[in-house]
């Protein structure tokens, strides 16, 4: 990005012409956030995204998205949540918008990686639980865990041992956590 001149507070459509480079951009309160994830993060997520379509194939009730899929949340800002799903019935027409969505997943999974700050990470499931997240799932290939937010006084951790639901999200998903690490 420092080849190109980028005005703050940076707009929506500011977001459409940036470098189309293989890296992952936010919008946060008008600044760009660039995220670059390492190896293992995107191994996970997309383990966690083929556990989950794998289960839709069965279970047809909504789509599932990757990490370089752009959600225009109600607080203004740009997210792209490394995997999520949205019921069928929030899609325009049942259809995928051709552009930013601008709706609310009914799951959003986050994998940490170690140069993700605490914070970052905090607010960024405190804006997804705001705007109506339903459940957050935030995978630390660290401990191999999953924490699973459905609200921020409604959170447990699962450990690889555990099995893992999503309901009343995905109804009748479940899975060893450890098959997401694995």
């Amino acid at each position: 990005m420092s080849q190109m001149e980028i005005k703050k507070p940076v707009t929506i459509d500011d977001m459409y012409h940036l470098p189309k480079d293989g890296q992952k951009y936010e919008l946060v309160d008008g600044d760009v956030l660039v995220s670059p994830a390492g190896v293992l993060h995107g191994e996970i997520a997309l383990k966690i995204a083929h556990i989950i379509a794998t289960f839709l194939d069965d279970h047809p009730i909504g789509k599932l998205y990757g990490e370089n899929v752009g959600l225009i949340f109600p607080t203004g800002n740009l997210r792209s949540p490394d995997a999520f799903f949205v019921r069928a019935e929030k899609l325009p027409g049942g259809k995928s918008p051709d552009t930013f969505g601008e709706l609310v997943p009914d799951l959003a999974v986050e994998v940490l990686s170690p140069a993700d700050s605490t914070r970052q990470v905090l607010n960024k499931i405190g804006e997804f639980l705001e705007c109506g997240v339903p459940l957050v799932w935030v995978a630390d290939p660290g401990t191999r865990t999953v924490t699973a937010y459905q609200s921020l006084s409604n959170v447990q951790r699962f450990t690889a041992k555990d099995t893992i639901s999503a309901e009343p999200v995905l109804p009748g998903f479940t899975c060893l956590v450890s098959r997401f690490f694995n």
